[in-house]
């Protein structure tokens, strides 16, 4: 019921606050404005004419200041369109079964993330004011992943300038922000984005990236993965985990392959107090079964194969 679909939109909301602090804001705002805009609907449904033109002025307040736009006319005609696009998605929403079941599948991230924005028939009473709360909570500057992201990168770059670095992410919000920060600390480096959509475009982004004197980091998301092939890169980072060893095994697999001359290293940022945290010892966890299920196991219950150092990658405090 009700309650079990609000359980799994807040376990979205955790998830993706364990990625960055700017993905949870640009979700915790997309939300903010589809409940102001589905109080817009109610509002006309029950003749509230008042109610209705103090809602839609709150929606274009919003919109005006998510994507920065101009007072002038040209930005007022932005602001409506987005409006009406808004309107359209959330009563195509409205109309929806929510589908709450557990999925832990990566490539349902794009889709929990558009859940978490528009599930508004899940929503708590007064939230629209607690969500204001919780955006001005929000610290301002740079995250602890992202400076740790950063240092890592100059420290490999000191070694090997040319070095091409993989990072995975799962939420778009932490795509964007990672995409700047790393544009604003190393300004000639060069950053592409492979996240879902066109495959044309898909490859037209690996090709830049590949190219010797192309982008040295390539930011990419689950939907950016498919059916791409990353495997002159030897340095990849995740973000952020994904909840399925097998999702992990996957993003390896970008940079991976057999009789590779130099080693495929992976690094992991982990938030320890958060559900991030949970996710990786319940990881280390599925990975100690699966060892032993593959008879991977000595007689003191060590893993002979060391599948959770070539899955989990480093996790030691400095770059090897």
């Amino acid at each position: 019921g009700k309650g079990r679909a609000l359980g799994f939109v807040m376990t979205i909301f955790q998830k993706i606050a364990a990625s960055s602090f700017a993905a949870v804001g640009s979700t915790l705002r997309r939300r903010l404005l589809s409940l102001t805009i589905h109080e817009a609907v109610v509002c006309d449904q029950n003749l509230d004419v008042d109610g209705r033109e103090r809602a839609l002025s709150d929606a274009r307040t919003l919109l005006h200041e998510m994507n920065g736009l101009s007072t002038d006319a040209l930005g007022r005609a932005e602001v409506e369109r987005l409006l009406a696009d808004a309107r359209v998605r959330l009563l195509r929403k409205l109309g929806e079964k929510i589908d709450a079941e557990e999925r832990d599948g990566e490539g349902r991230a794009s889709v929990d993330e558009e859940s978490a924005a528009l599930l508004v028939s899940v929503a708590l009473p007064a939230e629209r004011q607690r969500i204001r709360e919780l955006l001005t909570l929000i610290p301002e500057g740079e995250e602890s992943k992202t400076q740790e992201l950063l240092r890592a990168l100059g420290d490999l770059w000191g070694l090997h300038p040319g070095e091409k670095i993989v990072v995975f992410t799962t939420y778009l919000g932490s795509v964007d922000a990672l995409q700047t920060a790393i544009n604003k600390s190393f300004p000639r480096a060069g950053v592409e984005v492979l996240k879902g959509g066109d495959h044309g475009a898909k490859l037209a982004a690996e090709r830049r990236f590949k190219r010797p004197d192309g982008p040295r980091v390539l930011v990419c998301t689950a939907a950016g993965r498919e059916g791409i092939n990353l495997q002159f890169a030897r340095v990849l980072f995740n973000h952020d985990l994904p909840w399925n060893p097998m999702d992990l095994e996957q993003r390896i697999g970008r940079i991976h392959r057999y009789g590779q001359v130099h080693t495929a290293q992976v690094y992991n940022l982990v938030s320890a107090d958060t559900i991030e945290g949970q996710i990786y010892l319940l990881l280390e966890e599925k990975l100690m079964e699966i060892a032993k299920t593959l008879g991977k196991v000595d007689e003191l219950g060590q893993v002979a194969e060391d599948l959770r150092g070539q899955i989990l990658g480093q996790l030691s405090e400095r770059i090897s």
